[in-house]
């Protein structure tokens, strides 16, 4: 398992590389979305991507959700999602939001010691929500430029900018260093094993629109690099297209932005 890890860090460090070698390409100019230099190889690994889904993720969300309760869904939300707190607080100090880090600190604190390890989620009761922050956001509030549009195998659409970033958040989080990435630990399996069912609980949640964008569109790419930009653009206040309405399939619905 600790193969998985280690390659999933080089896919996206290699999506990274792009950013830092030509320091993001320039927007583009002739009215198109995004820039993408690389779609030839995007498309690609778009079939590779929907290769695994059909062939591996929607049977397994299939399965899933016969057969797990929701009970047991919603607490490995819970913890996953604790896990990650870390993580949006660092980049919340990096973003110059102080208060924010700290309330995002308070929340892992409070639901580690009195969630039973973040499983339960009394820290909103509290007044101190979820609020997500990532590297790419940190980079865009930092200046850098969006970047082109890539497609990274297993983890799907991506610009430069947000897959410079995925690598950052990656290093950043000390789950990584517990989980066979580093140090040896029988946490590995454990941890890996509750993203998988996360992962599958996320499919069979989106199902309907995954299907429509996957495998009812005449271009499914097309539409899935459209629909992740703008919803990118609009997380962070770049509404630069009139498609301002579009749902938000990239987020955790037990989470909240506010």
């Amino acid at each position: 398992m600790r193969g998985v890890v280690r390659a999933r860090l080089g896919r996206v460090a290699a999506a990274a590389g792009v950013v830092m070698l030509a320091g993001c390409t320039p927007p583009p100019t002739d009215g198109t979305l995004i820039a993408d230099p690389y779609e030839s190889t995007n498309r690609r690994i778009h079939e590779l991507n929907k290769g695994v889904d059909a062939g591996v993720l929607r049977p397994g969300a299939q399965v899933y959700e016969a057969v797990t309760p929701t009970l047991v869904t919603f607490l490995v939300r819970n913890g996953l999602s604790n896990l990650e707190l870390p993580v949006y607080a660092a980049n919340q100090l990096l973003q110059g939001r102080p208060m924010d880090a700290l309330s995002t600190a308070g929340r892992f604190g409070l639901n580690t010691v009195f969630g039973a390890g973040g499983l339960l989620d009394p820290a909103t009761e509290f007044g101190l929500p979820m609020r997500r922050a990532d590297f790419g956001e940190t980079l865009f509030v930092w200046g850098v430029r969006e970047g082109a549009y890539l497609e990274l195998p297993f983890l799907g659409p991506s610009t430069e900018r947000d897959a410079a970033g995925l690598l950052v958040d990656f290093l950043m989080n000390p789950t990584t260093y517990f989980t066979g990435f580093v140090i040896e630990s029988p946490a590995t399996e454990v941890l890996l094993g509750l993203r998988g069912s996360d992962l599958l609980a996320f499919r069979a949640e989106n199902s309907e629109l995954l299907e429509q964008l996957f495998y009812q569109s005449t271009d499914s790419y097309t539409e899935v690099k459209n629909a992740f930009v703008q919803v990118r653009r609009r997380e962070l206040g770049v509404e630069t297209t009139p498609e301002d309405a579009l749902p938000d399939i990239f987020a955790d619905p037990a989470e909240d932005d506010g």
